[in-house]
């Protein structure tokens, strides 16, 4: 059985299997919106959208471009009142899909394949059919999904459609896959593989001989069960000139034997990898040398070991590729630790780190770009919602000059009172809704700055070399990134699910610093901590200021309570600690030149202000100053008044 970081390296390979060529698509591309400056006629700008929508989702470097002319193309429909042609339905689907809003891409989808159905053109519809049982498997609803499929294999061998049956097989494995039901997943996986050699299709077959070839890695450690099934894709690769997926294959398996400590068979197929990347591919050249790199090292022969890192390091640079630069400068940092040079590991070691801070920034970006492009989808949906609204009340204008004049006046006004009734409420639906998503977008950006603070953590037992906390840490950090992927998809979460996040992040909190101090959670009775829900993420920005600007500092350990009970409307909770106060606190800090405002606090008070203006409720923060008999700081209290929700 394969570890976890083997696992991980089979995933993303198999990402890279399923890519495009970019190059070739470039040209028809510019071309297009090249012709969308001249005056065209409204049907032929339509198509025109609709083919550069589909070029451009096609490959995920341009699939940005392609939301936004599915969405011009959405726009103009709306503005000439054209019929909307189901293929940019289909892309609409696929929009909706990327962000989440999957009820209302399985409603699309559904209308496509009625529309396709109605033109007999069963071969489309068949593939509709598929990307709709593919949308429900997203929803989670798998049996429907499974049930969705076979329904279509069926159909497919009645028509004799080509490639359906295949693909909706390889659905099938990936629903298994999902539910971890390995045995069916093979299942499924092989029938894909055979029904793709029936229909003598080069590249499926590649695929799926491919896919196989994974699968059987993956329950298998058996190269000699797993090589053949890789072979045949590789040959196939090679003879459609398929150089992406024939390097893919090549850096997997010499990636198999260098796991199982034979660098002489690895290094013949990271070679090959190098020969068939083609010149076009910068990216694609930096890992087989950062690989031959690692084989040359571990041999102890430090010059070839050196010559090839150099190459990755360059190639790295050019694509700006910080995945691959801070690997290979962990790698380099490794080696000289191991010739005893500790200056250049050290210089290594920073480079490493820096690659690393710049991948994490990266990673934090992409999640707000997400984060305001689904924003931005959204509010596109409410706009052409709201002029469908503004259509149907110009009908009811239209109708209302159709009858008698006396009857006109009073129907007319009947219906202007009722239409302005209907878009006021409808107004108000997207206004609440606008501001759960303004809600969720403020929530997306204070979890990652939570995240770095605990990574923080991690790197410390990391440069201590301390393997078995390292480990320990990790395991809860993996536990706490759950939950909150958890909590984030929610605006509110149930009391012991906001506990559980709390109760691991001091667990990593009270790992970190040994024996500085300890805590305690106390919760009364009559709070049904299942039933009743708070906002999520709410509660833990002032235990972290408790802990690191309260107890922390102070010299003796410390103690940090955590309470709840139930008063008249609301949940009462309340943070105590007998750390040195918020005063002595913000001298630290200003002593240390580091005046700044917590970003976690900063958004908790504006998702304060957002929930009571969503809820209608009186949601209190009240901090106290805690003093002994002496007037002396002794620590800080803060209360929070969480609404009554279920």
């Amino acid at each position: 059985m394969l570890k976890q970081g083997q696992l991980l390296f089979i995933f993303v390979y198999l990402f890279l299997f399923t890519g495009t060529a970019f190059g070739q698509q470039h040209d028809s591309i510019h071309t297009l919106e090249k012709s969308l400056a001249e005056k065209l006629p409204d049907t032929v700008r339509l198509k025109t959208l609709i083919r550069l929508s589909d070029l451009c989702m096609a490959d995920n470097r341009t699939i940005n471009k392609g939301e936004v002319y599915t969405t011009k193309a959405l726009e103009l429909t709306h503005e000439k009142k054209l019929p909307v042609p189901y293929r940019l339905r289909w892309l609409h689907a696929m929009l909706l899909r990327s962000h989440d809003m999957i009820k209302k891409a399985a409603e699309e989808m559904e209308i496509v394949i009625s529309d396709l159905e109605e033109k007999k053109n069963f071969q489309e519809a068949g593939e509709a059919r598929n990307y709709l049982a593919t949308v429900i498997f997203f929803a989670g609803q798998f049996n429907e999904s499974i049930g969705l499929f076979q329904k279509n294999i069926a159909i497919a061998r009645e028509k004799r459609l080509k490639k359906i049956i295949p693909n909706a097989y390889l659905g099938i494995a990936n629903v298994y896959a999902q539910t971890q039901n390995e045995g069916e997943r093979e299942k499924y996986l092989m029938l894909f593989l055979d029904e793709a050699r029936k229909e003598n299709d080069p590249r499926l077959t590649a695929q799926a001989s491919f896919r196989v070839g994974v699968q059987l890695m993956h329950i298998d450690s058996n190269l000699k069960t797993v090589l053949p099934y890789l072979q045949e894709s590789l040959t196939i690769s090679k003879s459609i000139n398929d150089s992406l997926s024939a390097l893919t294959i090549l850096n997997m398996i010499g990636w198999f034997y260098y796991l199982k400590h034979e660098p002489d068979s690895s290094l013949p197929y990271y070679h090959q990898a190098i020969q068939f990347c083609p010149p076009s591919n910068i990216a694609g050249f930096a890992k087989p040398y950062e690989n031959i790199g690692n084989i040359y090292r571990d041999k102890k022969d430090y010059a070839k070991a050196l010559f090839n890192y150099n190459l990755c390091e360059q190639y790295g640079m050019k694509t700006k590729d910080f995945y691959i630069l801070a690997g290979l400068y962990k790698d380099m940092s490794d080696m000289y630790i191991a010739r005893a040079d500790y200056k250049k590991a050290y210089d290594c070691y920073v480079a490493f780190k820096n690659s690393n801070d710049s991948l994490n920034a990266g990673r934090y970006q992409e999640g707000l770009g997400y984060a305001r492009a689904k924003f931005d989808t959204e509010a596109k949906e409410k706009e052409l919602q709201l002029l469908n609204l503004k259509l149907d009340q110009q009908k009811y204008f239209t109708y209302g000059f159709s009858g008698f004049i006396l009857l006109l006046l009073i129907i007319g006004m009947l219906l202007y009172y009722q239409a302005k009734t209907a878009a006021k409420r409808k107004i108000s639906e997207m206004n609440n809704r606008l501001s759960e998503i303004t809600h969720a977008n403020l929530r997306q950006q204070m979890n990652p700055h939570f995240i770095f603070n605990t990574l923080n953590s991690i790197q410390y037992y990391m440069y201590q070399h301390d393997k078995i906390a390292t480990n320990n840490y990790l395991t809860k950090f993996s536990r706490l990134i759950r939950k909150i992927l958890e909590n984030s998809q929610h605006t509110l979460v149930p009391v012991k699910d906001e506990l559980d996040v709390i109760q691991l992040y001091l667990e990593l909190e009270t790992l970190r610093f040994k024996e500085k101090f300890t805590y305690e959670i106390i919760i009364d009775e009559e709070i049904d901590t299942l039933t009743y829900k708070i906002p999520t993420m709410l509660i833990q920005p002032y235990v972290e200021n408790a802990v690191c600007h309260g107890l922390i500092n102070k010299q003796d350990q410390g103690l940090l309570t955590i309470s709840m009970k139930l008063c008249d409307r609301h949940i009462c909770c309340v943070i105590e600690d007998n750390g040195i106060g918020r005063e002595a606190a913000m001298e630290i800090k200003k002593q240390k030149d580091t005046p700044h405002n917590s970003l976690g606090t900063k958004i908790t008070e504006s998702r304060i202000n957002i929930t009571n203006a969503l809820y209608g409720t009186d949601l209190k923060v009240i901090f106290t100053d805690l003093t002994d008999d002496m007037n002396h700081s002794c620590g800080t209290r803060v209360e929070l008044q969480l609404p009554l929700m279920t």
